[in-house]
């Protein structure tokens, strides 16, 4: 019941940062965002890259200006990314001594280096989108490219609130279904490899569903080998979490998909 409850909060979050992040274009009510989530959930779910997930948010907007929403949908991705690598890094730091691995050493040296160009990227984002636009190839774009630079410095502040919010509920869900699968390390570790399964799967590109899955047996495996569990423990700890938070979103999305369609 509390996994399930988890499920509904973390992707509210997600529903508040798209109704912030687009209201400049066009206002929408929380309950139109929750709904504009899940539909682009559930159609970036069958679509290669994620690409869906910008069409199914778009799906509610009735603005002739939806198309700048990419801009927004861009920003807000953006912005949970360097969450991630935030908490990943500081996860990095709580399990250091565990790290045998060069590879492990020179990800969270990358990730570091991520961290302080985001910094100065937002820093000098205006003349970094001056620079963007006199290339040819990104005229197109032009308008997702303003959205990016349109919002003040309090709206990404309250983006990035609910983003650290979004990023603890699910790495909390993580833990407890971990718990429940008796993966008995401490809680501090257990927290600290729930942050660095879910920075592979946000660092590592996949085309699909099934990759997404794959990315988060192989990081789970990978960082838990550091310590004594159990192995098919963790497989099936891991698929749970993915069925609970995004399949069964996902057919949720599906469902209101086919509604809004057939109106």
């Amino acid at each position: 019941m509390l996994l399930t409850i988890l499920v509904l909060i973390n992707w509210g979050f997600e529903a508040k940062k798209w109704q912030i992040l687009v209201y400049k274009i066009e206002p929408l009510s929380f309950t139109d965002a929750y709904r504009s989530i899940l539909v682009g959930l559930s159609l970036g779910f069958i679509t290669p890259a994620n690409i869906g997930d910008y069409a199914g948010r778009m799906w509610q907007l009735k603005s002739d200006k939806k198309v700048e929403s990419i801009g927004a949908n861009l920003l807000g991705n953006g912005i949970q990314f360097y969450v991630s690598l935030i908490f990943g890094a500081i996860s990095y730091i709580i399990i250091w001594e565990k790290i045998l691995t060069i590879i492990d050493q020179v990800i969270f040296g990358l990730v570091i280096f991520c961290l302080f160009l985001g910094i100065i990227v937002y820093h000098k984002r205006i003349k970094f989108i001056e620079f963007l636009q006199k290339h040819f190839w990104i005229k197109p774009y032009h308008n997702h490219l303003n959205a990016l630079i349109s919002f003040t410095f309090d709206e990404i502040k309250q983006v990035f609130g609910w983003s650290i919010l979004r990023y603890l509920t699910f790495s909390l869900q993580f833990v407890i279904v971990f718990q429940i699968f008796a993966v008995n390390i401490n809680w501090f570790d257990l927290w600290a490899v729930s942050c660095l399964i879910f920075l592979f799967k946000t660092i590592i590109p996949v085309i699909n569903f099934i990759g997404d899955l794959g990315v988060r047996e192989y990081a789970a495996l990978h960082f838990f080998g550091l310590f004594s569990v159990n192995i098919s423990a963790i497989i099936t700890a891991t698929f749970f979490l993915w069925f609970i938070n995004i399949l069964l979103p996902v057919l949720m999305g599906s469902f209101l998909f086919l509604r809004l369609k057939n109106k």
